[in-house]
């Protein structure tokens, strides 16, 4: 296992982990009472995460840890992804 597949190993748990807390963001949005459709969960999490921030805006007046622990793992993979496609260009 070289450097390239070790960052590859890397973005793709950090994509797993940005799916997991979507997962459960979900699921906390779906228990405040609005639906949440797990089929279109692709196509609407944008709508399920504003709903969640303002969730949690009303209760602690700032926005809810989960919409980090689904922002920044994406772009930490779409950062990796992009170090592996310049490097396996490079060399």
């Amino acid at each position: 296992m070289n450097d390239l597949d070790i960052l590859m190993v890397i973005a793709f748990i950090c994509i797993v982990w940005s799916i997991t807390s979507l997962m459960i963001l979900s699921g906390k949005v779906s228990k405040s009472g609005t639906r949440v459709h797990f089929f279109l969960i692709t196509l609407l999490f944008f709508r399920y995460i504003s709903v969640y921030e303002e969730m949690t805006k009303k209760k602690t007046g700032k926005r809810g840890p989960l919409v980090y622990h689904f922002v920044i793992p994406l772009w930490i993979a779409l950062i990796l992804v992009i170090v592996w496609i310049l490097l396996s260009l490079a060399g």
